[in-house]
């Protein structure tokens, strides 16, 4: 599975979940930036093994990227490989 379709896949499910959160929490900052790194480690978790040098290092970054900005990240790696 290449790293678009998986995102997307995931992508989806977060949708799912998003959809049982109440409209005080959609609204709260400090939430949506806990869910957003969330989101970005789960991401990173369960991505292939190939990518494993390239997660240790998005890890330690500080302050952690997007996972939009990871996957076009990833996008590159991938097409390079």
């Amino acid at each position: 599975m290449s790293v678009q379709e998986f995102y997307s896949s995931l992508t989806n499910l977060w949708d799912q979940l998003a959809l049982t959160e109440s409209d005080e929490l959609k609204a709260f900052g400090p939430y949506i930036a806990r869910r957003e790194q969330q989101q970005l480690v789960q991401f990173l978790m369960v991505l292939r093994i190939d990518f494993e040098c390239l997660r240790g290092s998005i890890l330690h970054r500080s302050p952690l990227p997007s996972v939009n900005s990871i996957v076009s990240e990833l996008l590159a790696e991938e097409e390079l490989d």
